[in-house]
Formats: C-alpha cells, sequence, structure tokens
C-alpha cells in the first residue's frame, strides 16, 4: 500500500471516528437529551457505518459481499431519520412509534438480504437485479430528499425557529451532497470511489463547525425554568390581555424577545408557558390570531376591495409567502382560494 493511499485512509477515517463521537457526545450530553438529537445520532452511526464500509471496500480485496449489501441497505434508512429529524425539531413533544417503523421497511429487508446474499448466490443472479436493487436504493434516498425538502421550505415560511431551519438545511445539501457523488461513483471512470468519504469527512467537521459555533443545535427546553402553576396561568393571562385583547398579534414587530421584556420574563419562560398553554410555539399562537382576524376581514364588506396582499400586512405578517403558508396550515386553503369561496 502506497503512502497516498495510507493518507487517503486516514482522511476518511476521520470522518468516520468523527461521526462516531459526535454521535456517542449528542447522547452523553444531558443539555442534548432531546428526541432530536437522538434521531441525528443515530443518522451520524449510520453513515459512519455507511461510509466506513466504503474505505475498507475502497482498500480492501475480497470484502466479504454481505458487509458489501448491509451497507448499501443503510441508505434506505437515512432518508426516514432526516424526515423525522425535521418532524421533531418542528414538534418538540415528538416521539417515534410503532406506526413510524413502517417507513423503515425497505431497509429492514435490505439488511436482511445483505445477511442471506453470499457469493455464489450473487454470481448466480442475473445484473439486471442488481441495476434494479442500486436503482431503487438510490431513488429511494432521493425520494426522502425531496419530502425532506418540501417540509423545510414551509418551516422557513411558517418563521420556527432560525436555528432549526438553519440545520435543516445544511443536513439537507449535504446529505444531497452526498447521494450525488455515491451516485456518480457508479460511473468509476467519473468519480473514484474515495472520494464519498473524503467528502464526507470534509462535510462533518465543517458542519460541526458552524453548528457549534452558531450554536444551532437544539438543547433541552425549560430545564431551569421553576414556575408554579399559579404563576403560568397569571403569565399566560397577561400574554392574552396583550396578545389578543390589545390586539397585538397585528404588530409586525412584535416577538418572544420583544414580549418577554415587556412582561419583565425571559424568553424561555415565555416560551415555556405558551408551550404548556396552547402546545403551540410563539410563532404558531400569533399566527393562529393573524389568521383568524384574516378571515373576519374577509367576510367584512368593509374590506371587499382590499387585496390580500394589504389585509395580511395590516393583520401583522411581514411577508406575503409567510401569510399564505400560515393561512394553509390553518384552513387548508390558500388566501385567494378561501377568498373566492366565500364570495360564493
Amino acid at each position: 500500500m502506497t503512502a497516498f493511499n495510507i493518507f487517503l485512509i486516514l482522511i476518511s477515517g476521520m470522518g468516520v471516528l468523527h461521526g462516531v463521537f459526535l454521535a456517542l457526545f449528542l447522547n452523553i450530553e444531558s443539555k442534548y437529551n432531546t428526541t432530536s438529537n437522538k434521531l441525528l445520532s443515530l443518522l451520524l452511526i449510520i453513515f459512519s457505518f455507511r461510509v466506513g464500509k466504503s474505505v475498507i471496500l475502497e482498500f480492501t480485496e475480497n470484502l466479504e459481499v454481505r458487509i458489501i449489501f448491509i451497507g448499501l441497505a443503510t441508505l434506505l434508512a437515512i432518508g426516514p431519520l432526516f424526515y423525522f429529524y425535521i418532524k421533531s425539531l418542528e414538534n418538540p413533544k415528538f416521539k417515534l412509534k410503532t406506526i413510524h417503523l413502517i417507513h423503515f421497511t425497505a431497509s429492514f429487508l435490505g439488511i436482511l438480504f445483505g445477511l442471506w446474499i453470499n457469493e455464489d448466490i450473487y454470481e448466480t443472479l442475473p445484473r439486471s437485479f442488481f441495476v434494479f436493487l442500486f436503482t431503487f436504493y438510490y431513488c429511494h434516498y432521493l425520494f426522502y430528499l425531496l419530502v425532506c425538502y418540501r417540509l423545510i421550505s414551509n418551516k422557513r415560511k411558517l418563521e420556527l425557529n432560525p436555528n432549526s431551519v438553519a440545520i435543516m438545511r445544511i443536513l439537507w445539501y449535504s446529505l444531497l451532497a452526498i447521494w450525488l457523488v455515491y451516485v456518480l461513483n457508479l460511473f468509476d471512470d467519473v468519480v473514484p470511489y474515495i472520494v464519498g468519504p473524503i467528502l464526507y469527512t470534509i462535510l462533518a467537521y465543517v458542519i460541526s463547525i458552524i453548528v457549534i459555533k452558531k450554536g444551532y443545535l437544539e438543547t433541552v427546553k425549560y430545564k431551569t425554568t421553576s414556575a408554579t402553576q399559579e404563576q403560568i396561568d397569571q403569565l399566560f393571562a397577561s400574554v392574552k390581555r396583550i396578545i389578543v385583547d390589545e390586539e397585538q398579534f397585528k404588530n409586525g414587530n412584535l416577538t418572544l424577545k420583544s414580549l418577554s421584556k415587556l412582561l419583565n420574563v425571559t424568553s424561555q419562560t415565555l416560551s415555556m408557558v405558551i408551550n404548556t398553554k396552547t402546545k403551540m410555539n410563539f410563532n404558531g399562537y400569533i399566527n393562529k390570531f393573524r389568521v383568524e382576524e384574516t378571515i373576519r376581514m374577509f367576510q367584512d364588506e368593509k374590506y371587499k376591495d382590499h387585496t390580500i396582499a394589504s389585509i395580511s400586512f395590516e393583520v401583522g405578517f411581514n411577508s406575503i409567502s409567510s401569510f399564505n403558508a400560515a393561512f394553509k396550515h390553518y384552513t387548508q386553503n390558500t388566501p385567494k382560494a378561501y377568498r373566492e369561496k366565500m364570495i360564493k
């Protein structure tokens, strides 16, 4: 083995080890003990195994065929894990349920196939079967990436936690880049196979630096917030008075931080109170009243000549895209379709 090959193994192996250590850290560190981080750690473990298999395959002759196909089967778990990771960032109370395992059916079957196949079976099966298999693996991965892209786009329009949206987008583009490289790896003349593991190493370190520096990782919320039920009820009554009675939901500059300063409490406490009493985050709670006010204005003859855009700004939205997304989220209709339906 040449010195250059040893260098490539070291570089590729660093990414694998980094992924494993980061996954362990997310599970050990108590402040990162959230469902989203557990899913992220599992995603890192699976990716590390997948990339580790690639490194071994590149520099080892006659690698056991079972290991190759079990490694490939892990591709079928990456998409669903990322999908549920996004779901967990959207809803802090999200928990994986038995019904969710249906998303991992293809991965389970792929692993069983990997355990079943051997060299003799591999030689007897037609090449067309493996062409279909590889196509399915990579199309399955891409399908979930496209589904996740749509989810991320909606989350951004709904103005959810910007840190959550940021890490969703970073991971999505990284997963897409790795998918593209591995697809090109099928054509050895286009991209050398070792490029995949090297890219993973680069992304693992770059993403870690960005995420840690920017503080994008979700931490356990409300851990240090101590408030009695009476205090929670009193604070929420004040929130309702300001937002609903005084119609401050129409204030486009109203934020969790500005409201917490007005009420002389921390943003963490205020967020906890709103989430506890409404099962919604701050933006979701505010948008609910904005959408209700929009519907009232649609029904009012006084506003029949007002454009949808002007109404959206009057009820407190700062952009048309966020207004459209929030309105559809609560009514299952676009503002235009809803208004036209009312006219009929």
